[in-house]
């Protein structure tokens, strides 16, 4: 009998403490979940706690942002803390700067307006030390573009202007792809600037060499100007030669995207009053001749 009651004693209190832990981990899992974002000095102060070790330290924190990023926890507040560090310690640093881009714009890292534009601010300085790094301008115009939000009308507009402008630059860039510009010009005439899209897709048209992207501009272009795509191709062909023939005979020495933005040289001698005039104050225009007719 004394056997029975305490077994039975015994069954309740472990029923007793499983009810009871359960009851504990409900209430546990609603609490608020507390994310702890790793330690990093501030912009400020890290060259003055890497003691003269400055590259030293941007190594360590570079192996502690890339195993932190992708993480369960990652949040992009961390994120922006590590890199704002590297970047203060060592400028020169140029992997961090696509992957600040990328990381602090990643899904589920609960990035905020500060955070995008700190990453904006990152890739800008990133430009200023590697122009020729087309994955900066490129990842900027996408957190303009698409990241930012605002209710704020004007300020929408404004963000995808300026992520127009950095998109357009990077496809000017040595060996990034061409297919963004047509995301730009989409931008560009939705704000109102149909001309400047469909001059800027010529332009990118004539030194374009790959076949599909080149294809895919001049699709777009014939979207914007509602014309005739292969009789636009036919066009820009012929422009293009002309385009590499005065390059070659003036500029060969500069890349082709150099030779748009200098023009033919200067003559020995020119007026003053030359530069006044309503035109490019770089060299004259030729006229410009008439197409050739269209094959049959």
């Amino acid at each position: 009998m004394l056997r029975a009651a305490a077994v039975l004693a015994a069954l309740a209190t472990v029923l007793g403490a499983r009810a009871l832990g359960a009851h504990a981990n409900e209430t546990r899992a609603a609490w608020p979940k507390s994310v702890d974002l790793p330690f990093a000095p501030s912009a400020g102060s890290a060259p003055y706690v890497s003691i003269g070790y400055r590259e030293m330290v941007a190594d360590l924190l570079w192996i502690r942002a890339i195993g932190y990023v992708g993480g369960d926890d990652d949040r992009a507040a961390g994120t922006r803390a590590l890199v704002e560090a590297i970047v203060a310690l060592d400028p020169r640093f140029e992997r961090v700067y696509p992957f600040t881009g990328a990381a602090l714009s990643a899904m589920g890292t609960e990035p905020s307006r500060d955070d995008l534009l700190a990453s904006i601010r990152l890739l800008e300085r990133g430009m200023k030390e590697f122009p020729e790094n087309c994955k900066l301008p490129l990842l900027a115009g996408q957190v303009y573009t698409v990241e930012l939000t605002s209710d704020d009308a004007a300020e929408v507009e404004r963000w995808q202007l300026e992520g127009a402008r950095y998109l357009e630059r990077a496809v000017r860039l040595k060996g990034c792809s061409k297919d963004s510009a047509t995301f730009a010009a989409h931008l560009r005439t939705k704000l109102g600037q149909r001309e400047k899209a469909a001059r800027d897709l010529r332009e990118l048209i004539v030194y374009t060499d790959d076949p599909a992207q080149r294809q895919r501009l001049i699709g777009k272009l014939a979207e914007i100007e509602e014309g005739d795509a292969a009789a636009i191709a036919y066009e820009l062909e012929i422009e293009k030669r002309r385009f590499e023939a005065a390059w070659l005979a003036n500029r060969p020495e500069v890349t082709p995207t150099m030779y748009l933005l200098l023009g033919p040289p200067l003559s020995p001698s020119f007026r003053l009053e030359d530069l006044a005039v309503d035109r490019d104050l770089i060299g004259s225009e030729e006229p410009i001749e008439p197409l050739p007719p269209l094959p049959d």
